[in-house]
Parts: C-alpha cells; sequence; structure tokens
C-alpha cells in the first residue's frame, strides 16, 4: 500500500499519518495540554504556534509518551499512547527536539549511526544514510567533525538528520528555526519541504507565526492548552488573524 493510501483497522478507515485525539497533558495537577485533538497525513506539514506556556511542546512529549499524558495517538490508525518513547519510535515517530541536544564530543557521523539504533528495517541503514547526506551536504564534509564545533544551523540539520535515520513515517519537531540565521532557517525548511513531499507526516512546533503559517498546509493555534484557531497559508500575511493568534 502506497504512502497516503486509506487503510483499515479496529477503528475503521484512516488516513496514513498520525490522528491525536483528546490528548492532555498535566505538571502536577496542572494542565498542560487540555484534551486536545489534531491530525497529520502522510505527505502533510502541519504547524502549532502559540505563545510561551501554550502547551506547544507539552503536546509533542506527549505524543512522544516522554511524559503522562491521557487520550489517543494513533499512528497509521494503532494506538500508541500506552508505549514509552523508545517503543513509539519503533512505530514510526520520531522527535527533533528543542535546543538540538547533539552528542557534542562524538563525531557528525556517530550522531547519524545513533538514530538508527531504533531502526525498524536494519538493511535500509546505508540508504538511509545516503539519503541524509543528499538533503544535507555539508553532513557528509564535516562527518568526522566533532558535533560540538559545528554552527546552530549544521547542528540543526543534523538533529534532523539523526531523527531520519531512525525511518520515521512521521517527523515531530519542537521549534526548529530557534537561534538559528535566516539564511540557516531557509535551509532547514527547505529541507522539511523535501521531507514532506517525500510523503512524511511533518508536525512541526514554531514561534515564527506567519512564517509557519506560510510554510504548513494547516497551523493550529494553542492558547492555555487548547487549539483555538486552525489556519491556512493564506493566513500568513492577516495582521489581525496573528494578533488574534498570540493575544486571543
Amino acid at each position: 500500500m502506497s504512502i497516503g493510501d486509506k487503510a483499515g483497522s479496529g477503528d475503521g478507515e484512516y488516513e496514513r499519518g498520525l490522528c491525536v485525539q483528546q490528548l492532555a497533558v498535566a505538571y502536577s495537577g496542572v494542565p498542560a495540554v487540555r484534551g486536545i485533538s489534531l491530525d497529520v497525513k502522510a505527505g502533510e506539514a502541519v504547524g502549532l504556534i502559540g505563545p510561551n506556556g501554550a502547551g506547544k511542546s507539552s503536546t509533542l512529549l506527549g505524543i512522544m509518551g516522554a511524559i503522562a499524558r491521557t487520550g489517543r495517538v494513533l499512528v497509521h490508525g494503532q494506538d500508541v499512547a500506552g508505549l514509552p518513547p523508545e517503543k513509539v519510535v519503533r512505530r514510526g515517530v520520531a522527535l527533533v527536539p528543542e535546543g538540538r541536544h547533539v552528542f557534542a564530543e562524538l563525531s557528525v557521523a556517530d550522531n547519524l549511526r545513533l538514530g538508527a539504533v531504533a531502526r525498524r528495517d536494519r538493511a535500509g541503514y546505508s540508504e538511509a544514510m545516503e539519503h541524509v547526506l543528499t538533503l544535507f551536504p555539508i553532513l557528509r564534509d564535516f562527518g568526522h567533525r566533532q558535533a560540538g564545533l559545528l554552527s546552530g544551523g549544521q547542528q540543526q540539520q543534523l538533529a534532523i538528520g539523526r531523527a531520519l535515520m531512525s525511518d520515521p513515517d512521521i517527523l515531530l519537531l519542537d521549534e526548529p528555526s530557534l537561534g538559528l540565521s535566516p539564511t540557516a532557517v531557509d535551509t532547514v525548511f527547505e529541507a522539511l519541504d523535501v521531507i514532506r513531499a517525500a510523503g512524511k507526516a511533518v508536525l512541526v512546533v514554531e514561534q515564527r507565526a506567519e512564517f509557519t503559517i506560510a510554510f504548513c498546509d494547516r497551523t493550529f493555534v494553542l492558547h492555555d492548552g487548547e487549539i483555538t484557531l486552525t489556519l491556512k497559508p493564506e493566513d500568513a500575511e492577516k495582521v489581525d488573524v496573528l494578533t488574534k493568534a498570540y493575544f486571543g
């Protein structure tokens, strides 16, 4: 079955990709995510924007099972909400965390190899490595360099490449433009466009509202742990929409 086809399961028909239903996250009893529902289809990029503290990062961590959550997280129709993060990765979901978190003392090549530990298809390792190095040529050039010596933009490319080495169908990214130069941001999002076109589902948390709305097929606005707006690319230049997105 090709990516994007519908398939059947005990939950009925579903699109290949990610479907989150009534996801809730709390810290010490204080709600951070309040029962949100969203979907990201294969070959689609969806944005998640909102003010600081809105619950954006908590949503990604909840999807990954990195923090306690309730609700359902369907990957191609199969609920993974009861699984620990390493098993969620093996079901085809990868997270690029805020701040990149590369292994600074290890080489670029070793960082990429670590990303392949949870691959579902070990036989596809070489092909995945070549794909990553083609997507981000600078990583091929700097394969033996310590990751900590890379620029911020290069480290972000490495973090995305490392996530791709696990062979995900669904890629989650937490503020991939944070701290990057405009040129580095363009490089990262050009790569995300290629990843989307290859049929992967991309869910990206960002602070750059106008940029994100223009890039993504759909963008959800989070306020106090709840989705308050759904935006389309044509909304990117509407000042009133952006004001409402951040100030309610």
